[in-house]
C-alpha cells in the first residue's frame, strides 16, 4: 500500500476516458458475498476513515468513508496509466443522519483505482494509494 496523499481540492486533470466496465448487481457491493471483500487501502482526514474496498470475486472496487458526518464525501479515482492522470468517479456524500457511505463499485479491468475523501466542512482531501 502506498502512503496517503493529502492536498487541497483541485488535484490533477482527470483522464479523458471514462470507466466503461460495470459490476454485477448495479455495482452495489452490499449484495455480494463479504467473504471475498477486503480493504486494500486506507487514509484518514479529520478523524474520517477513507477506504478502498475490493471484491476479488467480481474484480470490483469502491470507496467508503466512515466515522463521518452528513455532507462528508468519498469517491474513486480510476487511472489507465498508473496514476499519471485519472478520472474521478461517483462523488458520494454521507446523507443526513448518517455516519458512513460507500460509492458504487467499478470493475478494475486491469487498471488502477484509489479512494479519496474529505470532511464536508474542510478543504483538505486524502487519497489511498493506487491499487
Amino acid at each position: 500500500m502506498s502512503a496517503a496523499i493529502v492536498g487541497p481540492i483541485g488535484g490533477a486533470t482527470p483522464a479523458a476516458a471514462a470507466n466503461p466496465w460495470t459490476c454485477p448487481a448495479g455495482g452495489d457491493p452490499s449484495l455480494w458475498n463479504p467473504r471475498y471483500t477486503s480493504t486494500v487501502g486506507t487514509a484518514e482526514v479529520w478523524w474520517r476513515k477513507i477506504e478502498l474496498r475490493y471484491h476479488s470475486g467480481t474484480r470490483c472496487a469502491w470507496g467508503r468513508i466512515s466515522n463521518g458526518s452528513p455532507g462528508d464525501s468519498v469517491w474513486v479515482d480510476w487511472s489507465a496509466n498508473g496514476g499519471q492522470t485519472w478520472k474521478q468517479l461517483d462523488v458520494t456524500k454521507i446523507p443526513r443522519g448518517g455516519h458512513e457511505v460507500h460509492t458504487v463499485a467499478h470493475n478494475d479491468a486491469g487498471y488502477v483505482m484509489r479512494a479519496c475523501g474529505k470532511a464536508g466542512n474542510r478543504r483538505e482531501i486524502v487519497c489511498t494509494g493506487w491499487y
